[in-house]
């Protein structure tokens, strides 16, 4: 894979687009490939939930709760590890080991849609 980019990662997608047998199915997926130190921008799934599975490497991923809390929740996770960020909700990925990671996320839609978040500081 290639993560030779400003992000540093690279997304091989599988949804509707490559396979028309999933429409109706409500399930899209994705293998996601982390270069060291790579962060995946705060973003959201306004109509997916994902299910993301470490394959390789290290991983602190996290989310921002609903209002009123607006909480924070945050976890490292090793090879084998599988975190769910919740639909809608802004969340982020980013690679903490000294290697490449690799993961894996499930989506309960066919046709994904990604919204990307700036950070504003005050």
């Amino acid at each position: 894979m290639n993560t030779l980019n400003f992000l540093g990662s690279d997304i091989t997608s599988v949804n509707v687009a490559q396979i028309p047998g999933l429409n109706t199915l409500g399930i899209s997926m994705v293998c996601i490939d982390y270069a060291q130190w790579c962060i995946s921008p705060q973003h959201s799934h306004p109509r997916a939930s994902e299910i993301l599975i470490v394959l390789e490497g290290t991983l602190f991923v996290g989310f921002i709760t609903s209002d009123p809390e607006k909480s924070l929740i945050t976890k490292v996770l090793q090879r084998g590890d599988v975190f769910v960020f919740p639909v809608g909700l802004i969340h982020f990925q980013r690679n903490i080991g000294y290697g490449p990671a690799v993961a894996f996320a499930t989506f309960n839609s066919q046709n994904l849609v990604l919204s990307l978040w700036q950070m504003q500081v005050v």
